[in-house]
């Protein structure tokens, strides 16, 4: 029997980016939207198997899953770019409860977990080793994991703390534990709505939901600790010749 899954696209010219509503940290690109949607098939079944390493008990996803695209936004940039504009997909509108805020945390302590076991014994050649064809060090990429997830939660234009610390295991700790502190603490005025950042506005498009918040939480980390993942690959081959 197959699942049937419900995907938007943001199709760009260049490429695709494909993300699952239904599965945080579901997130995937490609060259050209039938790509997009060939590796989201795939993203599924790992996200499913993803859930199930944490300790969670769910259905199945076979390998006869059902593609179903919901909404598909055209745009005249490269979703893949960072610096984006971030567009509102309809599914993103919908207000949030409090078991959507807990899964979220939830699932970031997942995403955590996998970032943290790739650093220990990692030496600071490795971390700022700039892998060729690469934009960023693994260095770069944790501190751009850290100073973003409170920068998503201030896109709902709820105030956070600066003044973050120099060390990067540090910062991400430090800018986590506001995170989690705010959604633990999240107002209600801010469950529903659509709101545009008083601060660091996109001129294009700039509008935030707290949906979309909880979703660029858990999809933002996973998508960086693959790059990781890839770099540190890179970085033991290289070693190896």
């Amino acid at each position: 029997m197959s699942s049937k899954i419900f995907v938007c696209l943001e199709v760009g010219p260049q490429a695709t980016g494909a993300f699952v509503p239904d599965c945080p940290g579901c997130w995937v690109f490609g060259r050209t939207k039938e790509r997009a949607i060939e590796k989201v098939r795939i993203a599924i079944i790992e996200w499913s198997e993803w859930l199930k390493k944490h300790g969670e008990s769910i259905s199945d996803i076979s390998n006869k899953v059902e593609i179903e695209v919901t909404e598909m936004l055209h745009v005249d940039y490269n979703p893949v770019e960072a610096g984006k504009p971030e567009p509102l997909f309809w599914s993103e509108v919908l207000p949030v409860q409090r078991d959507d805020i807990e899964r979220t945390v939830r699932l970031m302590g997942y995403s955590r977990k996998d970032l943290l076991d790739l650093l220990p014994n990692i030496s600071d050649e490795c971390l700022d080793w700039k892998p060729p064809g690469k934009p960023r060090t693994i260095r770069n990429c944790l501190k751009h994991i850290a100073y973003v997830e409170p920068w998503y939660i201030n896109r709902l234009n709820i105030e956070v703390p600066g003044n973050y610390p120099d060390d990067v295991i540090e910062l991400l700790n430090y800018t986590r534990n506001i995170v989690i502190e705010c959604l633990k603490n999240f107002p209600k005025r801010k469950m529903r709505g659509i709101f545009q950042p008083k601060k660091n506005r996109n001129p294009v498009c700039d509008l935030w939901t707290a949906r979309k918040v909880l979703r660029r939480l858990v999809d933002h980390e996973r998508l960086h600790t693959k790059y990781i993942e890839k770099v540190l690959k890179m970085y033991h081959e290289m070693e190896s010749t």
